[in-house]
């Protein structure tokens, strides 16, 4: 029997995938998701920032209690504390229920989900070759929407380098207290340990360097004695993500005539905060478009001129940002400037993009001099 060969497979289906699905089924579309493990507590910090929020609608239809907050406590490497306020609010998510959420909604649409771990793909005669442990599959188009470790891109592009990628640690767990939003940065590391609390379990966790990959649990423990000595410990988890460092990274294609690649699978992520949720979505949403018109190819054109000069700048400014000196100079005056630490909470919250940061520092600069002056009177 001749097997059919589908227009479009998605390889994937944490948001950036399901949400192409969702958008390909609105439009008529019947493609096939393949993935063996969504929905899952996915092990990341759950937040969702401003930005994702204002863009994406559909995240505020997601049922669960997401966990609104507008403030965030930044703690230096040196233990300089200030609590920040946005005008803004952000969430916390249970990445389940989010990823199940934006997955039935894919369902709902018309796309077809294959719950099988797709193997091996290979291109013959100019149609994808789709291979799980229970049978092959074909597709005209294919999509690389499975994550740091995609296996589309590795087999396109190669992965993503070594030095390209960042590590993650962390646990879920719960508390007799209620807890606030934390973010503190580490010493002699570009990266920061969190506290996230949702609706009904705290995310507690750090991001570093994959080079740091030895120190990670330590690292971890340390933070956790010091500032959550008392919690309970539901489950631990470790991650890869894209940490990208290299600016040429952003030269390589991201799609073809007859492939796309999205979300973690491109790399798509802040180098600076590690803010994945927002270029998920937002990757998935030009993928759609350019399928749409008929034109894979199209989709690198679309990300270069919608968010391509954010993702370039973060990677830019990533060592300035992380200047110990200057992070604990800015932590410093921030305890006495509420214009300053209201600027870092909206940064980090992704309320602007990481080049807008010096702009609104310079333009803010005689109110930040003279509060912390005054402060000091």
């Amino acid at each position: 029997m001749k097997k059919v060969i589908e227009d479009v497979v998605i390889i994937g289906g944490g948001p950036a995938g399901a949400y192409l699905g969702y958008l390909l089924g609105k439009n008529g579309m019947r493609p096939l998701i393949f993935d063996y493990s969504h929905p899952r507590e996915k092990p990341c910090g759950g937040g969702i920032s401003v930005l994702a929020i204002e863009k994406f609608p559909i995240l505020s239809e997601i049922p669960d209690p997401k966990e609104p907050s507008n403030d965030l406590e930044l703690i230096s490497a040196k233990g300089i504390s200030v609590m920040t306020f946005g005008e803004k609010d952000s969430w916390t998510l249970s990445r389940k229920k989010m990823d199940k959420f934006i997955l039935d909604k894919s369902i709902e649409a018309g796309v077809k989900l294959i719950e099988e771990q797709v193997i091996d793909i290979n291109q013959v005669d100019n149609i994808w070759h789709i291979k799980t442990k229970k049978g092959e599959y074909k597709s005209k188009i294919i999509i690389g929407a499975d994550g740091v470790d995609s296996i589309v891109r590795k087999k396109i592009l190669g992965p993503i380098p070594q030095k390209d990628l960042g590590i993650c640690y962390g646990c879920f767990a719960v508390s007799d207290k209620k807890e606030q939003s934390c973010i503190k940065f580490l010493e002699n590391k570009q990266g920061y340990a969190w506290c996230f609390p949702g609706h009904d379990h705290l995310s507690i966790g750090i991001g570093v360097e994959s080079s740091n990959k030895k120190d990670v649990k330590k690292i971890f423990n340390d933070f956790l004695s010091t500032y959550y000595p008392n919690i309970n410990i539901q489950s631990n988890w470790g991650a890869k993500i894209p940490n990208i460092k290299n600016q040429d990274f952003y030269d390589l294609p991201c799609a073809g005539e007859d492939w796309i690649l999205i979300g973690d699978a491109a790399g798509h992520v802040d180098s600076i905060t590690g803010e994945g949720i927002t270029y998920a979505l937002w990757s998935a949403e030009l993928a759609s478009k350019a399928i749409l018109n008929n034109n894979p190819k199209s989709f690198d054109e679309l990300w270069r001129k919608e968010y391509g000069d954010i993702l370039l700048e973060n990677c830019k400014m990533r060592s300035t940002f992380y200047n110990p000196h200057l992070l604990e100079l800015s932590m410093k005056i921030a305890t006495k400037s509420e214009t300053l630490s209201k600027i870092l909470n909206e940064r980090i919250t992704n309320q602007f993009p990481q080049h807008e940061l010096m702009k609104r520092l310079i333009w803010n600069l005689p109110v930040i001099i003279k509060e912390y002056v005054y402060s000091k009177l």
